[in-house]
């Protein structure tokens, strides 16, 4: 019978979660009341190996800075190792600043990597590079680049969203709502050619309570982008990359699920 593992406090999981997903140069505070009690690396973390693996597996501790002697891993310029326990092969090493309350990460080898799920990358079609760019920025520590990246594929986005509203509607419409479309068009406030483009185009499985995420996720970046630090942007990013992705996600699946049934509707013969 395997013997229990023990219990990682819940501070030092989650300043192992930041060392291995972290972005560099950005400090983790650590709560000051319990900030003098937590002087190690967690044992092991979960990483993506880009190995044989290929897949997110346990990296665990191989070498640790120890405090010049002490049983601590807190230093200035210092280093620590993880090593695939999968494959035995794959390695990840972190340079880091440990002072009192505060952690910086400020290398790592490999970097930080941009992978894209295939999935995603069709989802996104030609805006996948401004993705990868949004990614890398936030690997990197810069939050407002890393915004301002994803609002730019939102707004890029409701564009097409606008085409396809023309082109499956423009000839079943009245002349007012023909105007009502131009006016939302050439609108300068993206605000609301979004809402325009929602209630008209967007699945129901993209709202919640009355709101839908494409507009969300434009108003929480812009908020972003016009009065947040690159710290605060750093977790707006975060906390809006679910979102975004599954929203793209479903705006994939659902144009290709009506283009598919229209094929076969076509097709249909009497």
């Amino acid at each position: 019978m395997l013997a229990a593992q023990p219990s990682v406090p819940e501070e030092v999981r989650k300043l192992g979660v930041f060392l291995a997903t972290g972005p560099l140069y950005t400090p983790h505070n650590l709560p000051e009341e319990i900030a003098t009690s937590i002087s190690k690396f967690p044992e092991t973390i979960q990483l993506f190996c880009s190995g044989e693996c290929q897949k997110e597996q346990t990296f665990e501790c191989t070498y640790r800075h120890t405090g010049r002697g002490s049983d601590n891993d807190r230093g200035w310029g210092e280093m620590v190792a993880y090593r695939c326990r999968n494959c035995q092969k794959t390695p990840q090493r972190y340079w880091y600043v440990w002072n009192k309350a505060t952690f910086w990460k400020v290398g790592q080898v490999p970097e930080l990597e941009d992978l894209i799920e295939p999935s995603l990358k069709s989802a996104l079609g030609k805006s996948v590079n401004l993705y990868r760019k949004a990614v890398r920025s936030r690997n990197f520590g810069f939050g407002i680049g890393a915004v301002s990246y994803l609002r730019r594929i939102v707004e890029d986005t409701t564009e097409g969203l606008m085409d396809l509203l023309k082109e499956d509607k423009w000839e079943e419409w009245m002349v007012e709502e023909q105007t009502q479309f131009e006016k939302a068009r050439k609108t300068y406030q993206y605000s609301q050619k979004m809402e325009f483009a929602a209630s008209k185009i967007l699945p129901s499985k993209v709202f919640v309570q009355g709101r839908d995420s494409f507009t969300a996720l434009h108003d929480v970046t812009s908020n972003g982008l016009h009065g947040k630090t690159e710290e605060e942007c750093l977790q707006i990013f975060d906390r809006c990359n679910l979102i975004f992705t599954h929203t793209f996600r479903i705006l994939h699946q659902h144009k290709t699920e009506k283009d598919e049934f229209a094929a076969q509707l076509l097709a249909l013969k009497r």
